[in-house]
């Protein structure tokens, strides 16, 4: 049968500070400024007053949506359909704010010439969209 570990507070039982160094140390909460909301008139006053002993989180960050060149190449009929593009002679120029996304990734082929406004684009999609015609702005 496995042995337990013996509790801490039993090892240090008739050890005047329990491990905590001198009898001083342990004395109240000076360190941190008093307890709970202590001094949040005082020493602990800022324009943050309100929201003092609250704990905060951090927002999340927004991530662009990224589309690869065979989604994007599928989406093409449906974005003209939905004046989302314009075809302009051969050229389907694509808005970043009328798109809904923010870069292309370079997984697939596509099959028109197009023109990027306004969206990124990764190294491997620029060189293909530039062999098929196209550019990126």
């Amino acid at each position: 049968m496995p042995e337990r570990r013996r509790k801490k507070t039993n090892k240090l039982r008739g050890n005047r500070s329990h491990g905590k160094g001198n009898t001083k140390n342990r004395r109240g909460a000076g360190c941190r400024g008093g307890r709970g909301k202590a001094g949040s008139h005082k020493h602990t006053y800022s324009k943050y007053w309100m929201e003092f002993g609250i704990k905060k989180r951090l927002k999340a960050k927004e991530r662009e949506e990224a589309i690869n060149l065979n989604e994007l190449n599928g989406l093409i009929p449906l974005l003209l359909e939905k004046k989302q593009a314009v075809k302009e002679g051969e050229k389907i120029i694509i808005e970043g704010k009328n798109a809904g996304f923010s870069k292309v990734l370079g997984r697939g082929k596509i099959d028109f010439a197009i023109e990027l406004k306004g969206i990124k684009a990764s190294k491997k999609a620029r060189k293909e969209i530039e062999e098929k015609g196209g550019k990126i702005e």
